[in-house]
Order: structure tokens, then C-alpha cells, then sequence
């Protein structure tokens, strides 16, 4: 066997990072290799959708880390590598041209942009966003094209949405759904729609492309009911599906993710799972998976503590946020059924709507307000 490392780390986001930072509280020696497939050390990918995308951050300020904090921390991040094959019984994962031993195997491999089945789908001119080599494709659109439509309703294709209309170009936002921000209820659907509708972002709802058009490159897209749009580009945001590949093809249990239990362990001997890709047990019990960068950055730390002998459940209550134009909110907990505007006017752009399941709150949605409301409510749903 070529290399052997204490701890290997597949995956190149934030639960790679903070994975370090897990066993390094832990393990002051042990040797440490991340292996990414991608060409830079892990980065967040919360930024590309708003900031790196509007050309007000470079690929640096998106780095979880600086290229050296790692070899300062005795890791070696292996870019442009390929993890190929896992073998749990040897201990080893197949890398490049050969073999890397482990001692304890972390796999936070993420997610993958579900594709879009529809005639002209292989165009030039349709994109996805998941990488930063993604967004600078999306950067160079956002500079030139006239007319965009998104193809995708959540909240990366809004974020999306909103960064190439500030731009400049005119967007249409096509998507399946009946309103904007479904889950959260009828009053920040309709104060979605009118913040978009101010900004010039056109909607169309309840329908899906046909076709995307063009020869060789986009010129159009078709709707279901036949409608035809021009377009220079169509960027698509219809949501992710877990990247198990090493795992399944590694006898591993994989239901809808990784599945884990409490200390991240997968169903392998020293094989770890965090992320996007981990489906852990939530702290109502269930089993979930969560697709934001604060369980990744949450459940890598843990992970790495973990492989490093820590033995901590991992309890986490679900949070995320978003920015499109002037709007920033909040999200704590889980949605459920009886949405109740709690505090403020939702007009107004800063308010807090509670979601109750019977009498336990569930979440919370906090737009334009505090860190410290953020938190109390956090603390109130835990306890819940």
C-alpha cells in the first residue's frame, strides 16, 4: 500500500474542514489527507450563489481555510484527486493510481445537481450551480446575457434568480410549484412574490420546460403548455440527490444518504459520514438528511472528533438562511402545518412567523432580525 494515513477525508466542503478541526481538538499527531475531486482546497458553497456570483468575492474569500492552515495543521489535501473505490474490510480507499490505507475513513462527498430530462437539456448555454468553477461560469453570464431563465423555485434557484437580475438581465423564473417558498405558508409566499414582482423578476408557475431550444447553443426555452420564451441562457435548480456512489458500491447502508447513527458511524467498521450525503438520526429521533451548510459545517466537526475517539452524540437542530435583494432571513427547526406571524408585520419586511405542530413549536422563520431572537428561538425548540 502506497500511503497510510490516520484519518482520510473524501469530499472537498465544509464537513472537510471542520473535520480536521473535529480531530485536531482530539488527536494532536495523527496524520490527516483530504481527497477532493475538485481544484482547491474545501470552500463553502452558501457564497456562490450570492456573492461570488455578483463578482463581489473571489474564489479566496470562499475558502473555508487558507491553502496553508491545513499543512499547519498537519493535513495534506490532495486536489484534482479521485476517490474511486472504498474497501471497509481492508481499511483502504482507491485514489489516483493507487491504494491509501486508513485507520478511520470520513466520506462527505455531498451532493450532485439533479439533472433536467427534457430535449436541448446538453446545450451550450445551460448550467447548473454546485462548484465555484460552476459560478464563474454563471459570473461571465451574468455579465453578457440579456435574458436568463431559471428553472427551480428553491432557494438556491431564487438566490440564483436574484444575483443574475441585479445584473442587469431580464429573469424568468420557471418552476412546478403554486407559489413562491411553498413550505413557509401563504403569507411569505405572497410577500416573496411581491419583492420579486418589484425587482423584475418574472414567474411562472405550476408548469416545467418541454424543451430548451437552439442549435448548438440556447435561444429559447418551451413550456408545457407549448409557450415559447426567449432566452440566452437557462439555469437549472431543481434540487440535489446524495452522492452514495462510493458508498452503495461499498456494501454500505444507503437510504435516501448515508445512513449513520448518533456518532456519525455508518454501517462499516471506522467508516464516518457527514453532510449533505449523511442521513442522521434527528434530534426529535428520526432519521433526516440535511442539504445546508450548517450541518455540514456542524456534523463535520463532530464526525472528526468522533473518529478521533471523542464519542459525542450529534444533536442537531436544523438552521439555514437566505439573502435575495434587500431580504435576509433566518430558518431554525423543522416547518410543520400552523404558520402564526409572531412578531412584526410581514409587509413591513422584518417579522417572525412561528410554525406549530399542535402545541409544540416546530420553527421559526426569522426575516431581517436578530442574532440573539435567532438564538432564543433555537433554545425554545430544543426544549420544545
Amino acid at each position: 500500500m502506497a500511503q497510510q494515513f490516520d484519518y482520510v477525508i473524501v469530499g472537498g466542503g465544509a464537513a472537510a474542514a471542520t473535520a480536521v478541526e473535529g480531530i485536531r481538538a482530539h488527536d494532536e499527531r495523527g496524520t490527516i489527507a483530504i481527497f477532493t475531486h475538485e481544484w482547491a482546497p474545501p470552500y463553502q458553497r452558501p457564497p456562490l450563489s450570492k456573492e461570488f456570483l455578483q463578482a463581489r468575492a473571489g474564489i479566496e474569500s470562499v475558502l473555508m481555510q487558507p491553502a496553508p492552515w491545513y499543512g499547519q495543521r498537519g493535513a495534506s489535501v490532495f486536489v484534482g484527486s479521485d476517490v474511486t473505490a472504498i474497501q471497509p474490510e481492508e481499511h483502504a480507499v482507491s485514489a489516483g493510481d493507487g491504494r491509501v490505507g486508513y485507520r478511520k475513513l470520513l466520506l462527505a462527498t455531498g451532493a450532485t445537481p439533479r439533472p433536467l430530462a427534457v430535449p436541448g437539456a446538453d446545450l451550450e448555454g445551460v448550467f447548473m450551480l454546485r462548484s465555484y468553477l460552476d459560478g464563474e461560469r454563471l459570473r461571465a453570464v451574468r455579465a453578457t446575457a440579456e435574458r436568463i431563465v431559471v428553472v427551480g423555485s428553491g432557494f438556491i434557484g431564487m438566490e440564483v434568480a436574484a444575483s443574475l437580475r441585479s445584473g442587469g438581465a431580464a429573469v424568468t423564473v420557471v418552476t412546478m410549484d403554486e407559489r413562491l417558498y411553498l413550505p413557509f405558508g401563504n403569507d411569505v409566499s405572497a410577500f416573496a412574490k411581491n419583492l420579486f414582482d418589484r425587482h423584475g423578476v418574472t414567474t411562472r408557475f405550476k408548469t416545467t420546460l418541454r424543451s430548451i431550444d437552439g442549435e448548438g447553443r440556447v435561444s429559447g426555452v418551451t413550456l408545457n403548455d407549448g409557450t415559447h420564451l426567449d432566452a440566452d441562457a437557462v439555469v437549472v435548480g431543481i434540487g440535489v440527490v446524495p452522492d452514495t456512489d462510493l458508498a452503495s458500491s461499498a456494501g454500505l447502508r444507503v437510504e435516501n444518504g448515508i445512513v449513520v447513527d448518533d456518532r456519525l458511524r455508518t454501517s462499516a467498521p471506522d467508516v464516518y459520514a457527514a453532510g449533505d450525503v449523511a442521513r442522521f438520526p434527528s434530534y426529535r429521533g428520526t432519521l433526516t438528511r440535511v442539504e445546508h451548510f450548517d450541518h455540514a459545517y456542524a456534523s463535520g466537526n463532530a464526525a472528526g472528533a468522533n473518529m478521533a475517539g471523542a464519542d459525542q452524540p450529534y444533536r442537531y437542530i436544523p438552521f439555514f438562511w437566505s439573502d435575495v435583494f434587500e431580504l435576509g432571513f433566518e430558518f431554525v427547526g423543522e416547518v410543520a402545518p400552523d404558520a402564526r406571524v409572531s412578531t412584526g408585520e410581514v409587509a413591513s419586511g422584518s417579522f417572525i412567523v412561528e410554525y406549530h405542530d399542535g402545541n409544540r413549536l416546530a420553527g421559526a422563520l426569522l426575516a431581517m432580525r436578530s442574532g440573539e431572537e435567532r438564538d432564543a428561538y433555537r433554545k425554545r425548540i430544543e426544549s420544545a
